[in-house]
């Protein structure tokens, strides 16, 4: 059965991309910004990972910022995590719509990549599981 939920996890090399591709990737002035306010504020927003039975696939969004955590040596940060077919192998609150995630993050996270992310990943969810209606449809 396929699973979205909200957790925390320990940030670790293969999950970033940013680390993956470390050799054709510069820490752009973007990169140091953004590593000089999660410093300063911690996490506003949750990296989006695709796992399955415990085992990561894919970081979905927030590739730099697990690169960022590892540098930081921040060993927690939030993350949503989604199963299409199975469970996630995580624990955490399980998400069921967009709401958990406004409920969760704040209306802020609309504005934010991560949030068009996961309502592509919801509807997927939603698609591939023969789910009700999608109310995320205009």
């Amino acid at each position: 059965m396929a699973e979205m939920i909200y957790t925390h996890i320990e940030p670790k090399k293969k999950y970033s991309g940013f680390y993956h591709n470390q050799n054709t990737w510069d820490k752009t002035d973007e990169y140091k910004k953004l590593a000089a306010d999660i410093k300063a504020n911690g996490f506003k927003f949750p990296i989006l990972g695709y796992c399955t039975d415990g085992v990561w696939s894919e970081t979905k969004c927030g590739h730099q910022r697990i690169a960022i955590a590892l540098d930081l040596k921040i060993n927690n940060i939030p993350a949503i995590l989604y199963s299409i077919h199975r469970k996630t192998g995580f624990k955490g609150t399980p998400i069921t719509g967009i709401d958990a995630i406004v409920k969760i993050c704040g209306e802020s996270i609309k504005s934010e990549p991560v949030y068009q992310s996961v309502v592509g990943a919801i509807k997927n969810i939603r698609a591939r599981n023969n789910y009700p209606p999608d109310p995320l449809k205009n």
